[in-house]
């Protein structure tokens, strides 16, 4: 009887879950830095996200203008438009999604560019198998000394 009443609760909390994140897609408006953006939806509403798993360099360290640019001159190549993927929101609320443009996650258009570091603890956590490929873009550049691991 408790593993039925588990089952049940389990599959309403991932039902749940599911319908309070679902996929959006919507134009990129701003660029915060390489790894916040704010998307305008369907409806006009604008959203602040920040990109999931990883980080880049805060506003006056070494890289984090190259970290802007290259996600703005990204989502400007494919005049904007995004795929959101909730994944959640951050400790001070911010949404904190995938967001795929040109048919590529952002987070490995900057791991590509080694101007981001990949949280593989979340990744795991959170069951996203494509932090793998981000990860050994962030080792290769790591073991080249590229971008943040230049010094």
């Amino acid at each position: 009887m408790k593993i039925l009443l588990f089952s049940i609760f389990f599959s309403v909390l991932v039902a749940t879950s599911a319908l309070a994140s679902e996929n959006f897609s919507g134009k990129v408006v701003t660029v915060i830095d390489g790894a916040t953006l704010d998307i305008a939806k369907s409806d006009g509403q604008i959203e602040r996200i920040r990109l999931f798993a990883i980080t880049v360099p805060q506003a006056d360290a070494k890289h984090a203008e190259a970290a802007t640019k290259r996600t703005a001159s990204w989502c400007h190549q494919w005049d904007n438009v995004a795929e959101v993927i909730p994944m959640g929101r951050g400790k001070d609320g911010v949404a904190v999604a995938r967001i795929i443009v040109g048919q590529e996650d952002i987070a490995n258009v900057l791991a590509k560019a080694c101007l981001a570091r990949v949280n593989m603890k979340l990744c795991r956590n959170q069951f996203t198998p494509e932090c793998v490929g981000w990860n050994a873009w962030e080792l290769q550049c790591r073991d080249e000394k590229k971008g943040l691991w230049s010094e």
